[in-house]
């Protein structure tokens, strides 16, 4: 296993151990659990994110949330300490980037700790009980910390809880498909697609759910960015069409007919 590369975290995950200055909203994390707090952060996220709801705000909300999936997940696979990334030790932070809204997660206490999971020598137990406890500690943050994040958030915009789990199933796919082409030690590898598995097999009801919606059948398209190349379809909508005062729907939405996204293939390869 790896060092932490902080770099990573805060580019991929918008982990940060510093306070991002300028934010135009600042909240201890674990205080969206209550919904009340949570419709104060929607209203204002909804002031310039300008969806034409917070029901559409609080699913939207979920592409700031990827990156406690994708700190988790790196954390749990690829590094030889971890960070402590509960709601309690985060402060969120909104900030604008050409006048578009960002979250930041910024750790109040970025002490390294001790990783876990053993470490694994030749013998088969070991690996065993490094797989076993990493497992347990994906089940434990998906239920204990996720979950009652997104449902106090769902709560407040009046959202479904399962439309906004799904929100993650790409993004967790593709953690998996980017990091395992990384180069990345072998025992790494295979701890990032085990954490895979285990994360879409889970019961339903550590996500508070009647069904897994991390797991889908992942459906290929053609890419206009690269042509000649695949690009994976997203899991659900995104509501991209619904903020910023109504936009088109993204090219890999599964909401678009065939027609419609042959139609905006070649509008995006004869704007390149």
């Amino acid at each position: 296993m790896s060092a932490i590369n902080y770099t990573w975290l805060e580019q991929y995950a918008r982990i940060s151990r510093n306070a991002i200055l300028n934010s135009v909203y600042a909240a201890p994390l674990a205080s969206l659990r209550d919904a009340e707090q949570a419709r104060d952060m929607l209203t204002t996220y909804n002031e310039h994110l300008r969806a034409d709801s917070l029901q559409t705000a609080a699913v939207y909300f979920m592409h700031s949330v990827r990156g406690l999936l994708l700190g988790i997940h790196y954390l749990n696979a690829m590094c030889d300490k971890v960070l402590d990334i509960s709601l309690d030790n985060i402060r969120l932070q909104l900030t604008l980037q050409d006048g578009y809204p960002a979250f930041h997660f910024q750790l109040l206490d970025d002490v390294e700790k001790a990783h876990p999971a053993p470490p694994v020598n030749d013998e088969h137990h070991s690996a065993v009980a490094s797989t076993s406890t990493r497992q347990a500690m994906l089940t434990a943050y998906y239920g204990e910390q996720l979950r009652p994040l997104i449902e106090g958030v769902a709560l407040a915009g009046g959202a479904n809880t399962g439309q906004m789990w799904a929100q993650l199933a790409s993004i967790l796919r593709w953690f998996k498909t980017l990091t395992v082409q990384m180069e990345i030690t072998d025992q790494e590898r295979e701890a990032v697609i085990q954490g895979y598995e285990h994360v879409i097999t889970m019961p339903p009801e550590v996500l508070g759910l009647r069904k897994n919606l991390l797991k889908f059948k992942p459906v290929e398209i053609d890419s206009p960015y690269q042509p000649g190349e695949k690009i994976l379809m997203k899991s659900t909508c995104c509501l991209y069409y619904k903020v910023d005062g109504g936009q088109d729907y993204c090219y890999t939405c599964p909401k678009l007919s065939k027609a419609e996204r042959q139609t905006r293939y070649e509008a995006i390869v004869a704007s390149r």
